[in-house]
């Protein structure tokens, strides 16, 4: 006997509600027929499908939620900690060379 919908709904724990996970599991079924391995539609995939799955894969996004387009980081650090941290590394070997030039001819 096969599952009904809601049940398997329930089952996959997905964060859609019934109505999107439904109309996704219909889109991605319809496509199923058509292709085997990727949701095609003649030659172009179904983005629609793709975009779905991948949501519900990593849940929904917060209506505020807005990427950083700022940029604020080189190699993974703040820009501001790291020209800091440059400014004291270039200044201490400045003082230690100026302190050890001076010892030497002073």
């Amino acid at each position: 006997m096969e599952k009904s919908a809601n049940k398997r709904w329930k089952e996959s724990g997905t964060v859609l509600s019934f109505k999107e996970w439904i109309d996704r599991d219909n889109k991605k079924s319809q496509s199923s027929e058509n292709s085997s391995f990727l949701p095609f539609v003649g030659n172009k995939p179904d983005v629609s499908i793709i975009q779905d799955t991948i949501q519900a894969s990593i849940g929904t996004l917060p209506s505020n939620y807005k990427p950083d387009e700022t940029h604020n980081t080189v190699l993974g650090l703040n820009k501001g900690v790291l020209i800091f941290s440059t400014f004291l590394i270039v200044g201490s070997l400045g003082f230690y060379f100026y302190s050890k030039y001076k010892k030497n001819n002073g």
